[in-house]
């Protein structure tokens, strides 16, 4: 449980840690370092790997194809596809997806590539696993949603309705921490009401995954006993009015 979600954040103990840290200083002793190098007489063998600017090659592909220069954009892609791999280090797989987006725009199916890669509906636990990766790697979308939840119980302390209106809620995967801080208010939970809202899905059910997200929120606020309401878009950002989220 989330027991302190209403609480403050905890004080800095600076003294604590600077005296424990001196204390720690006394006992250390510098470790016996070992002898490193090439032993005398060895060669080094093998050929160097040649370093490639991968960055600066992407750059100067979408600068050519900006010029409608597309034999020149062919070159540096043949380059790009050469030196990176959807295998390899992060730089590596990060080129690869440019150099597919890159080649669909000079091959004009860029409109047909995004649609073939929305078509696939990402089930919800893959979409978690994904999210629980990222957020181990890259701490600061869990900070950033902490400090959005906290702030959010501390203005909302004595309010008897909380309306949230989420761009791009994706599946909501911020909500859950808040949902369980509110259900532990003294004197009941508020109602929580999350306007959803998100691109639309091609075919003809546009709304489906922010409607899933929808069910997937209510039923945990059914766990924590948490009165909630849900109301889910599926439209571009900038048609969204007031009277669609049902006030701002």
């Amino acid at each position: 449980m989330n027991s302190g979600f209403y609480n403050e954040s905890p004080a800095c103990h600076c003294e604590e840690s600077s005296d424990n840290e001196g204390k720690n200083k006394q006992h250390y002793r510098k470790p016996i370092e070992s002898k490193r190098g090439r032993p005398r007489g060895s060669k080094v063998s093998g050929t160097k790997k040649e370093v490639i600017d991968l960055r600066s090659l992407l750059t100067r592909c979408a600068q050519a194809m900006a010029d409608n220069n597309t034999a020149t954009a062919n070159e540096f892609l043949k380059q790009i596809r050469q030196y990176s791999s959807p295998y390899g280090n992060a730089t590596e797989r990060l080129a690869h997806c440019f150099a597919n987006a890159l080649e669909a725009r000079v091959a004009g199916t860029g409109s047909a590539l995004y649609t073939t890669l929305t078509s696939r509906r990402i089930p919800a636990a893959e979409s978690l696993k994904a999210y629980q990766t990222y957020v181990a790697a890259c701490p600061f979308k869990r900070m950033s949603n902490i400090f959005a939840n906290k702030s959010i119980g501390r203005l909302t302390r004595e309010a008897t309705r909380i309306h949230i209106n989420d761009f791009g809620i994706l599946c909501g995967f911020q909500w859950p921490c808040l949902i369980q801080g509110i259900s532990l208010r003294l004197g009941g939970s508020p109602l929580l009401r999350i306007t959803g809202i998100d691109f639309p899905l091609p075919g003809f059910r546009p709304a489906d995954g922010v409607e899933q997200t929808g069910l997937h929120l209510m039923n945990y606020c059914k766990r924590f006993n948490v009165p909630f309401e849900c109301n889910a878009i599926a439209e571009k950002w900038d048609t969204i009015r007031e009277k669609n989220s049902g006030g701002m």
